[in-house]
């Protein structure tokens, strides 16, 4: 699939900007004008940052992760939930929302099977446990919210139906099941996956290993030079990354220029770097330094 990165780039980039979820998304940074470019040579990880670089790619073959990545639903973009536009009518109603405020109004549906189908653009089927109506449930009235001790808003679910979205994974589009949740007073319903990520549990964070991480944005045509988004605070310096490549694998490290904190005004930053690799990606992945996932080329940066 990855062999195909340009195409598939482009598929997923629509499918985001289509607004095929219309729940909120990551939070966007400043960034640079024009990315620093690691130059012509390729540079050799170093450091403490090169151990963690080569650890990360020695776990990924036969590993849990790449399993999921290549053969099953591993998806690339926040599937938490899908509100609808304009969500809520008043500050009340999403308070009561976001604090699990909500009443039962109807049946909720059973599955007889227990199991859901995804399906992906190539006409290739997956048969995954299901996600039941009843721990969407759950999972709303259980959360605490902005006012889970003096908020008095109520919303009552009137309807629970079956439906489906598209999502953008390691795959390409998949058309995957949700529940689609109508509260009283609303036309158009909240909507949540009725299938769970394989994706397998984040490690640790990009603190750890101090502003090193970088986040994948784009692959040039010839697959040589990567784009990833570097974060450091407004004061630092981004200097040109580090590369670290396996026959599988590549995992790409961000070098920045601390300042003293006293010289920044808070505010994180995010500026683009050109990765040159030593050969073309193909099909090899691109790994997170701080957590060892797959990262899929979203181009966002632009």
């Amino acid at each position: 699939m990855r062999g195909r990165v340009a195409a598939a780039t482009a598929a997923v980039a629509l499918l985001l900007a289509g607004g095929c979820a219309g729940g909120p998304g990551p939070q966007s940074t400043a960034v640079g004008p024009a990315p620093v470019t690691a130059g012509p040579e390729v540079r050799a990880a170093t450091g403490d940052a090169a151990r963690r670089a080569a650890e990360v790619t020695a776990a990924w073959p036969g590993s849990a992760a790449r399993q999921a990545w290549e053969h099953g639903y591993f998806p690339v973009e926040d599937t938490t939930e899908w509100r609808p536009a304009g969500a809520f009518r008043s500050g009340p109603d999403e308070a009561a929302y976001l604090s699990g405020h909500l009443d039962l109004g109807t049946t909720l549906p059973v599955s007889v099977s227990g199991t859901a189908e995804v399906r992906f653009a190539d006409g290739s089927r997956l048969i995954v446990p299901q996600r039941s109506a009843k721990e969407v449930f759950a999972w709303l009235t259980g959360r605490s919210g902005v006012c889970a001790t003096r908020c008095d808003g109520r919303l009552t679910v009137t309807a629970v139906r079956p439906g489906t979205t598209t999502v953008a994974t390691s795959r390409g589009p998949a058309a995957i099941p949700v529940w689609e949740f109508t509260l009283s007073g609303y036309d158009r319903p909240f909507r949540y996956p009725a299938v769970r990520s394989q994706a397998p549990a984040a490690g640790p964070t990009a603190d750890a290993f101090n502003g090193s991480a970088t986040v994948l944005d784009s692959v040039s045509a010839d697959g040589l030079v990567v784009t990833a988004a570097v974060p450091h605070r407004s004061c630092d310096t981004v200097r040109p990354g580090e590369v670290h490549e396996t026959d599988l694998a590549v995992v790409l490290i961000g070098r920045v220029d601390r300042a003293p904190a006293r010289a920044c005004d808070g505010a994180p930053r995010s500026t683009p770097v050109e990765f040159r690799l030593s050969r073309p990606l193909g099909a090899r992945t691109v790994l997170g330094l701080a957590d060892g996932r797959p990262q899929f080329p979203l181009g966002r940066l632009g």
